[in-house]
């Protein structure tokens, strides 16, 4: 997702409603800052707070902590003890919160969202989507206190227990989940989750050579691996992507997509009847970018020995280098790229990228 305009520059599956893990303390750490409470302000830890599983700072029951620090703690430990004092102490109870969570949400358009508990282990009713909560973190970004927390890589929050006249303080350190944070040039923050039944979670942002993305995953197996693959795919392709999902808008609108025909069969194609079926819209399967022209053209010739409308499309660097690219299709509706997409990941293990094939900005490769 563009951060600045919210346009989708790429989607899969995007409003399939999963459960979202501990991206949830996203929405309970907006609707924390959103509240009449102040950072400074005490909350106390109750008993029912003590008893939630891990991850968690393991607070007793009678400590205290300013919701400064139960936020730092919620946003870069995942503190699942830390949620439910803030729930308690803002809301009265972790249902009252929950729905305070919904509702926020749906007012800032994440409406296929709905929200039980404020850590996100799974139960009955609590899901959200990727598309939801990728505009849920976009928001957020906006909020001064959520961004600086975010993007804070290690640090420590303080709990206050009292005997009598006495205080003691337990200083806990803290440290970012989000890797990104230590290896990818331009990370802003983010927030990780997992649980068995969500898989791994990832919804966070990068900004670099002006432009802002923000990234959500839902149910990865292989989650730094696809963050990576998405932003560095993004970043790359950022002015045609942006192009590309307006162009496609627009078509969808006037009721022009999916024209075309499809011949999934067909060993190969001749460069006129490349260029011919390339002209209609529809959508491109990317499967994968190489450097090496060597590597793509196997690839290709890997693709289209079993069956599938393969080319390389060659694309200019700005140091002047080349990426060549892979493609295969057109398919003249969403579906059916869909369709070979799984088909491709299943045989194959490459996991394609869906485009408009209005994106196709490049000459592609004549056949030598």
């Amino acid at each position: 997702m563009d951060a600045s305009t919210g346009q989708v520059l790429y989607q899969r599956e995007p409003d399939l409603p999963l459960p979202p893990a501990s991206t949830t303390k996203i929405v309970t750490a907006i609707v924390a800052l959103e509240s009449d409470r102040r950072g400074k302000d005490i909350l106390s830890v109750t008993k029912t707070a003590t008893r939630v599983p891990f991850s968690k700072l393991y607070l007793r029951a009678g400590q205290a902590m300013s919701i400064e620090d139960l936020l730092y703690a919620l946003l870069l430990s995942s503190a699942n003890d830390a949620s439910l004092v803030l729930a308690e102490g803002i809301a009265g109870s972790v249902e009252h919160f929950a729905e305070m969570m919904t509702n926020k949400a749906h007012e800032i358009g994440a409406t296929n969202s709905h929200f039980v508990n404020p850590h996100g282990l799974t139960a009955e009713g609590h899901y959200s989507t990727a598309r939801d909560m990728a505009l849920i973190f976009n928001y957020a970004m906006k909020n001064p206190t959520f961004r600086e927390i975010v993007q804070t890589k290690t640090g420590s929050v303080s709990s206050i227990s009292s005997t009598g006249k006495t205080k003691r303080v337990r200083h806990i350190p803290i440290r970012n989940h989000n890797r990104l944070l230590w290896n990818f040039d331009g990370a802003i923050g983010g927030k990780t989750g997992y649980t068995q039944a969500a898989q791994k979670c990832f919804v966070g942002g990068v900004s670099r050579n002006g432009a802002t993305l923000i990234v959500s995953i839902l149910g990865s197996r292989d989650l730094w691996g696809d963050t990576r693959k998405l932003l560095e795919y993004g970043l790359q392709n950022y002015e045609t992507l942006r192009a590309a999902s307006t162009t496609s808008a627009a078509s969808l609108v006037d009721g022009h997509a999916g024209m075309g025909s499809e011949k999934t069969n067909a060993p190969i194609f001749s460069w006129e009847e490349e260029k011919k079926d390339r002209s209609f819209n529809g959508y491109i399967l990317q499967i994968a970018s190489f450097r090496e022209r060597d590597r793509a053209e196997s690839l290709q010739k890997s693709m289209t020995e079993v069956g599938y409308q393969a080319f390389l499309e060659k694309v200019s660097l700005n140091n002047g280098e080349a990426t060549y690219r892979v493609r295969v299709g057109p398919y003249p509706q969403l579906v059916n790229a869909q369709e070979v997409a799984r088909e491709i990941e299943h045989k194959s293990g490459f996991r394609a990228i869906i485009l408009p094939a209005s994106s196709i900005s490049q000459t592609p490769e004549k056949p030598s």
